[in-house]
C-alpha cells in the first residue's frame, strides 16, 4: 500500500496543475501499485472519443506518456523527468462505457533515463501497447531536495 500511497500523491500533483492530464484523464483511478509498477483503470467516456465514436489515439497515447510518469513514481520517485520519446501501437478499438485496464511498468530507471512499458487492455484484449522514455536526471536531483527537505522538518 505504501508505493500505491504514494502514487496517489504524485497524481493528485499532476492533477492540480490543471492543464491536459486534468482535462483527458480526471477520471483516471490508481488500483494497485508495487516498486516499479501500477495499474489503473479508466471508463471511457464522450470526450475520449474520436469522430468515428472509437477510443481516440491522442487520449491512448496520453495514457502512456502519464502510466509510463506513474511507474517512474512507483520507483519511489516524486518527480518523474521529461518525455524524450513516446511510441505506441494501436491494436484494437475501444469504445464508450468500456473500462481501459492500464498496466504499467518501469523497465530501467538508470541516472539520466528512464524506460517504461504501458499495456492498455478491455477486458483480455489489448487496445494498445507503448513505450515511453523519460531524461531523469533533473527528476533525481529534485526528489533528492525534496528527501532532505522533508527529513528535517
Amino acid at each position: 500500500m505504501p508505493v500505491l500511497n504514494h502514487c496517489k500523491k504524485v497524481w493528485t500533483t499532476f492533477l492540480s496543475a490543471g492543464g491536459f492530464d486534468m482535462q483527458a484523464l480526471g477520471g483516471l483511478k490508481l488500483v494497485s501499485a508495487s516498486k516499479g509498477k501500477i495499474l489503473c483503470e479508466l471508463q471511457v467516456e464522450k470526450q475520449h472519443l474520436n469522430r468515428l465514436g472509437g477510443c481516440h489515439g491522442g487520449l491512448l497515447s496520453t495514457i502512456v506518456d502519464v502510466g509510463g510518469s506513474l511507474a517512474i513514481a512507483a520507483e519511489d520517485m516524486q518527480a518523474t523527468g521529461v518525455s524524450t520519446d513516446l511510441n505506441i501501437s494501436f491494436v484494437s478499438g475501444a469504445k464508450i462505457g468500456e473500462k481501459l485496464s492500464i498496466n504499467s511498468r518501469c523497465d530501467k530507471i538508470g541516472g539520466t533515463l528512464a524506460y517504461t512499458t504501458v499495456e492498455i487492455k478491455v477486458d483480455d484484449k489489448i487496445v494498445a501497447l507503448g513505450r515511453h522514455t523519460k531524461y531523469v536526471l533533473l527528476a533525481h536531483k529534485t526528489n533528492a531536495e525534496l528527501k532532505r527537505a522533508q527529513a528535517s522538518e
